[in-house]
């Protein structure tokens, strides 16, 4: 019988397991194996056991697993301590000032590498640190950032339930948390009540999200016309999810709980939703939730979608374009001529004296001929300079008309 003996190993305890090639080794669950790994040699659990008669699969795509491991490969004695480890590095850590909390030191098979895993605000330049404990432990050493979930994980601890948290006993990869899972099963959205061990909201929200959706799904919205086998028509006020049950307020006025399937629906009103929690600020209650960059971001461009319905794109852009537009010779319509704007057009000087055109082709205001009567009040209409802006050449005393201001 031909086929591929693959086995799935971990290397930590609630880790991710890998698919290895064990060949002609009979292993069971539970065995401590050697397997090679990029890094090198490594020693792993067996998790999984899984035989393939007709695989497609490439036998040289897998890692081989060497050996079992025997009591040589256990044994500690001699070896890189990981507590020694951990408390060098946390001496050096303060040594140096560095912002750094170490969490857990694991020591590769064989004391060739030493890998510690931190968490810390920021970005932290370790590169003195580094060379200081390889020169102290005599050894490679990576140094790995975590974050908050990932802490959690590789510290342990109690949850808020009484047990071992999720991620460091069983969960094996984190999926996306959202507050609108608490809210879907009805949760009291306290932070101190739906956030885990480390600050974000909890694994366990996830578990029975998918059951809570399909159930609520069943349910009829509030204000749905309904049938009663006994009591006549009524409308349908709030429904419990797990019971499948809903409270209908009757005609007479009596409210009554009923199961789902004895009611009948007559008429359900269009739009109507369950409307339940929509008056909670989910941000300001989690605002440390994975949640919180993504609902920054849609509450921006909320302000934006109301900032721009009640001013249009296009005619900000426009008045944009006309405040900023350089005063040339011809003015906007319907607004008098700014004095000393542009060649071709007529102004007053400081003594009150009008000043014609000095453009040197000898035309008399050619921008006054375009513009015609309406810009031509701010020419002044005594020597004195009183009166500068006037009601224009038709009402100026004694002043004769002129071709140029003929529209």
């Amino acid at each position: 019988m031909t086929g591929m003996n693959i086995v799935g190993v971990q290397f930590r305890r609630a880790g991710k397991i890998y698919d290895f090639n064990a060949a002609e080794l009979l292993l069971k669950l539970g065995d401590r194996v050697v397997v090679e790994t990029e890094r090198g040699l490594s020693l792993a659990e067996v998790k999984r056991v899984a035989f393939e008669a007709a695989s497609d699969r490439d036998p040289d795509s897998l890692k081989p697993v060497v050996r079992i491991a025997t009591k040589k490969d256990l044994d500690t004695a001699g070896r890189l301590d990981p507590d020694h480890a951990e408390k060098y590095s946390k001496e050096k850590i303060k040594e140096l000032g560095l912002e750094m909390h170490v969490i857990n030191v694991e020591i590769q098979f064989g004391g060739n590498k030493v890998i510690i895993y931190f968490s810390a605000p920021g970005r932290v330049d370790f590169r003195e640190l580094v060379k200081e404990l390889a020169s102290g432990l005599k050894t490679r050493v990576e140094l790995k950032q975590v974050g908050a979930r990932d802490e959690a994980k590789l510290s342990g601890g109690i949850g808020i339930c009484g047990r071992e948290f999720c991620c460091s006993s069983f969960l094996r990869e984190f999926v996306p948390v959202s507050i609108k899972m608490a809210k879907n099963q009805n949760l009291a959205l306290n932070p101190s009540k739906v956030s885990g061990g480390c600050g974000r909201l909890l694994c366990c929200l996830t578990y029975e999200d998918e059951t809570y959706s399909v159930l609520r799904q069943k349910l009829l919205p509030k204000g749905t016309r309904v049938k009663t086998p006994e009591d006549g028509y009524g409308d349908v006020l709030k429904g419990d999810i797990l019971n499948q049950v809903c409270l209908v307020e009757l005609d007479t006025g009596d409210q009554k709980s009923l199961p789902l399937n004895d009611l009948e629906v007559v008429e359900a009103k269009e739009g109507v939703d369950d409307d339940w929690g929509d008056d909670i600020d989910f941000d300001d209650l989690m605002p440390g939730s994975d949640n919180s960059d993504a609902a920054a971001v849609a509450k921006l461009e909320q302000e934006e979608q109301v900032e721009s319905g009640s001013k249009p794109r296009g005619q900000g852009h426009n008045r944009e374009r006309s405040g900023n537009r350089p005063k040339r010779g011809r003015g906007p319509r319907g607004r008098g001529r700014s004095s000393g704007s542009g060649s071709g057009s007529s102004s007053s000087s400081s003594d009150g004296k009008p000043r014609r055109n000095q453009s040197g082709d000898g035309r008399k205001g050619e921008s006054s001929k375009r513009r015609g009567p309406r810009n031509s009040s701010k020419r002044p209409s005594s020597p004195g300079g009183e009166g500068r802006r006037d009601k224009g050449p038709k009402d100026r005393p004694g002043k004769p008309k002129k071709d140029s201001d003929k529209p």
